[in-house]
């Protein structure tokens, strides 16, 4: 069975966002990997911007493998491009949901792009009877189309499907996560992150990564997050170019741990909105109490046609019921919003009494939209 070492795979994660132009394609269909019948290659494109700014734009390829890879089939994404298309990240803004091809809730604007290229990848599959491994691969927002194309391939193929993702967003809920990290096995899902990159950030929960019950691999950084450095493609290359996914998966964050993130709420020391994360250590919170409130199975934040607002509101109601559900859980509820107004440098939370839910919907709201503004401008700068 056939595995992509870490800079195998973020090299071809990286060069997929010159696959512009034929010559471009010509020289990323050189590399080792691919076959060289040009049979055996396609150019996808794909339509992004969804309704309101609709460009067919060159997203990804489809190529069968050679060497070690042969009889394999890599498909793989590539992330926004801003800087010439904006149209990118009005399909990554839309945090709608609705259902993916194998029936889970995902984010409306990845699912769009990959179904606009999906006709292409079947005619592509069924063209080249695939008998070995599918490798779906992907930065930033091509890592977020990766995973749905991972969970379809799984889906229709009885091959082995291996996913390969770098600063990607969450690409859906958690029937969703739980579903593709069951599907796939966790063993052949390689989440890579820089702890300070704002990205994989978003969308904010309910929005989850798989695989679950665990942080996938992540790599420490040091950046400021409002740098957006981390994000950068060239610097995942670089910070995986000597390791196995053996030595990543060994690097867990300090938030992996829930009675750590509790003990974190709970601390006096006040949130400095310069620490690099700062935001990794309020989503583990948030993802913590709610948890504390409805459990795991989070049915009440699984609809379709999700926006950010009613996320905000859906996740407000929660915390407000967890209030009223016991002294200790309120107390949370409390910590967690003191850490959040702290992070976005807001006047301190001096007492429960001020809590209600339409506060803390506003103070959610305000989280998400900093969360957001962040990662596009990682993604406008480093993508």
């Amino acid at each position: 069975m056939t595995i992509l070492i870490p800079k195998i795979a973020a090299e071809l994660a990286s060069d997929v966002y010159l696959v512009q132009n034929s010559a471009s394609v010509r020289a990323f269909f050189s590399r080792p990997e691919f076959a060289s019948d040009l049979n055996k290659k396609a150019h996808l494109a794909a339509t992004v911007g969804f309704r309101i700014a609709n460009v067919q734009d060159g997203f990804g390829v489809c190529a069968v493998g050679a060497g070690e890879y042969k009889n394999d089939v890599f498909l793989i994404f590539r992330g926004s491009t801003n800087k010439n298309n904006m149209a990118d990240w009005v399909s990554n803004a839309r945090i709608g949901v609705e259902f993916s091809k194998t029936g889970r809730p995902v984010h409306i604007g990845f699912n769009h792009i990959f179904t606009s290229m999906l006709s292409d990848i079947e005619a592509f599959m069924a063209q080249n009877h695939v008998r070995g491994t599918i490798h779906c691969v992907g930065h930033s927002l091509g890592g977020a189309v990766a995973t749905l194309a991972a969970d379809w391939a799984k889906s229709h193929f009885g091959n082995t499907v291996k996913l390969y993702t770098f600063g990607a967003p969450r690409p859906g809920l958690l029937l969703f996560a739980q579903h593709v990290t069951n599907k796939l096995d966790k063993k052949n899902i390689f989440r890579t992150y820089h702890a300070t990159d704002p990205v994989p950030m978003i969308p904010v929960f309910p929005f989850m990564h798989p695989p679950l019950n665990g942080y996938g691999h992540c790599i420490p950084s040091n950046e400021n997050i409002l740098s957006a450095e981390a994000h950068d493609r060239v610097k995942y290359i670089n910070s995986v170019r000597f390791s196995t996914w053996e030595d990543l998966e060994k690097r867990k964050p300090p938030y992996s741990t829930e009675s750590v993130v509790e003990q974190w709420l709970e601390s006096a020391n006040p949130v400095n909105p310069a620490d690099p994360q700062v935001w990794q250590w309020i989503d583990a919170s948030l993802n913590y109490v709610v948890k504390k409130v409805v459990g795991v199975a989070l049915v009440s934040l699984q609809g379709i046609g999700t926006g950010l607002i009613t996320i905000a509101d859906k996740i407000a109601w929660i915390l407000q019921k967890g209030i009223d559900l016991s002294v200790h859980i309120g107390r949370l509820v409390f910590h967690l919003m003191r850490k959040i107004m702290q992070a976005l440098s807001m006047a301190a939370l001096h007492t429960d009494a001020e809590i209600t839910q339409m506060f803390i919907g506003g103070i959610l709201i305000r989280l998400m939209m900093k969360m957001n503004t962040e990662a596009q401008m990682a993604i406008y700068k480093y993508s």
